[in-house]
């Protein structure tokens, strides 16, 4: 009861002052209650990662232990991204070609640092000897997911963007080089997984985003759906009657003393 109530506590709580946090922080008639907001949230951000050592025993530390591991490369690869894709034509935001370039840089080095989490010494694991179970769900779900959005956002360039062609090559780029990690990981055994193994959870992924994606678009039918029948049962709305004439010679007075001038 007591590993309960610690875990309550000393992760949960603190993990729900996150979106709280956030939250509070957006309220901005309050400048008090901003910085309190941010306050919060970095207060639960410190917590959750502090777990494995506040709540060892928790099954829930291994949620901070691995968003403590996974911080930094996730990081770098997202601004990586965003700075590859908002420094071409762009209407608004337009990025240089210095940003570009530091964004691949930061790219490559975010994936290179989870390379070299996956096959050499540094990779998530508990202190109890054994890898944190939600790393191996991550890894391929992650790497999975910057293949396809890269693939689909270089395509969504070419296909709908002016002038595009120079970033969707990068995008192009990044998605081969996350798909040729995620090939070599499916066969090379790194120091604390066999590459059968990993080739489960990558299954399992895909298993679970093709879900995720046949979920997500019956959500929307059945909303575009909703929507639709509610909109047709509505009656048509009915149309105002023609302006009478006193309304006509009103609305020309109007007309002739705003814009009609001495002519």
């Amino acid at each position: 009861m007591e590993d309960i109530v610690e875990a309550a506590l000393l992760f949960w709580l603190p993990f729900a002052f996150i979106p709280f946090g956030l939250w509070l922080s957006q309220v901005k008639s309050s400048i008090v209650s901003s910085r309190i907001g941010y306050l919060i949230a970095l207060c639960g951000v410190v917590f959750v990662l502090a777990s494995p050592w506040t709540v060892p025993k928790s099954p829930s530390s291994a949620v901070g232990h691995l968003l403590g591991f996974i911080a930094g490369p996730t990081i770098m690869i997202l601004i990586g991204l965003f700075k590859i894709a908002y420094s071409g034509n762009v209407p608004v935001g337009r990025l240089s070609i210095n940003d570009r370039n530091f964004g691949l840089l930061l790219f490559f080095m975010g994936l290179i640092w989870f390379s070299l989490m996956h096959w050499w010494e540094i990779t998530p694991v508990m202190s109890s000897g054994k890898v944190n179970r939600y790393w191996l769900i991550f890894l391929p779900n992650l790497l999975i997911s910057l293949t396809c959005l890269s693939l689909a956002g270089g395509l969504a360039m070419l296909s709908f963007g002016d002038s595009r062609t120079s970033e969707s090559k990068y995008l192009f780029g990044t998605s081969l080089v996350s798909f040729l990690f995620l090939i070599c990981a499916m066969n090379l055994d790194s120091s604390n997984l066999y590459a059968v193994e990993f080739r489960e959870y990558v299954w399992l992924s895909i298993a679970d985003l093709i879900g995720i994606v046949i979920g997500s678009t019956l959500a929307i039918i059945c909303f575009a759906s909703v929507i639709f029948v509610y909109e047709n049962t509505l009656p048509k709305p009915k149309s105002i009657d023609a302006p009478t004439n006193e309304e006509l010679s009103k609305i020309s007075q109007v007309i002739l003393d705003n814009i009609g001038g001495e002519e």
